[in-house]
């Protein structure tokens, strides 16, 4: 848990049509994943819908996807929070209910002295690893490549960052040069992945509705078959693209997950966007076009 690589999947929460939390899609939807060889799995963050979530529904959410996970793969739950002790105890209860870890983002102040007392404040309360949430677009926030690396040196458990900050690459090369050492895993939607490999990525942490598909560029771009991992990964490019539009991207990607079977339903939580039937047809195009008929 030291130092995380490969590919791990950011969870939507699956809803019933009247908008009431689906058990049984996170059951079946965790066991999806785990059977298509992701490396961990995320609950509880932005995908998530995690502030629309009550706090007996976030428990409900972490306890089910580490019971069906069953200890085959490792169980982040995002813990981020406007204030710190807020913070903390969230990590507390994700720790008691089975996290193996921790995904912080920032809080709402741009400040470097109050962004390092809050993740060395976390940092003291918990004995699991804390992942930095690097997405000032979410966020509002830049953490500079000094503050994360003193993050990363200083503080036992801040291990791994979720680097999101466009471009991703130089960053990712700046870090890399002065943490060598320090886990870094890309995200925003996949759509730079081969670009953070390249940079020195350890992996991907995304929703990517087809995380198998980055698995296998992955595999082949460490075990040395570059070229293939490129073509592999533009030959998808329309549905990453697709997937990573702002305000109907959750729709898409719980529409994906529904065709291939894994939720019920693809409903987004109020006031989300919902898929109209003139998307659902772009949706369907953009599928055929990457070569996915049913959703397979």
């Amino acid at each position: 848990m030291n130092h995380l690589s490969g590919v791990y999947t950011i969870m939507p929460t699956p809803f019933r049509m009247d908008g009431s939390l689906d058990q049984e899609s996170l059951i079946t939807l965790t066991r999806f994943l785990v059977s298509l060889g992701v490396d961990g799995l995320v609950v509880l963050g932005v995908l998530g819908e995690v502030h629309k979530l009550s706090r007996s529904e976030c428990d409900a959410v972490i306890t089910a996807v580490v019971d069906a996970a069953a200890g085959e793969v490792p169980v982040f739950a995002g813990c981020s929070a406007g204030g710190t002790d807020l913070a903390a105890a969230s990590c507390l209860r994700a720790a008691e209910l089975g996290a193996s870890g921790f995904l912080v983002a920032p809080p709402p102040v741009q400040n470097d002295d109050v962004l390092w007392s809050y993740y060395s404040r976390i940092n003291a309360a918990v004995d699991l690893p804390i992942i930095l949430h690097d997405y000032p677009a979410a966020t509002g926030i830049l953490m500079n490549t000094q503050l994360v690396v003193r993050l990363h040196q200083e503080l036992e458990h801040v291990r791994c960052i979720k680097l999101e900050e466009a471009p991703p690459a130089p960053k990712i090369s700046s870090l890399r040069a002065l943490a060598p050492e320090m886990t870094i895993l890309g995200g925003l939607g996949g759509v730079y992945f081969i670009e953070e490999l390249d940079r020195g990525s350890d992996g991907t942490m995304t929703g990517f509705s087809y995380p198998d598909v980055l698995k296998q560029i992955y595999r082949m771009y460490t075990g040395g078959d570059k070229q293939a991992a490129r073509e592999r990964f533009y030959s998808m490019c329309p549905l990453l693209r697709y997937e990573f539009q702002p305000g109907i991207g959750l729709a898409v990607r719980k529409e994906v997950y529904r065709k291939r079977g894994a939720i019920q339903s693809s409903y987004v939580r109020h006031p989300g966007a919902q898929l109209d039937e003139m998307l659902s047809r772009e949706l369907d195009r953009v599928l055929l076009y990457c070569g996915i008929t049913s959703g397979g």
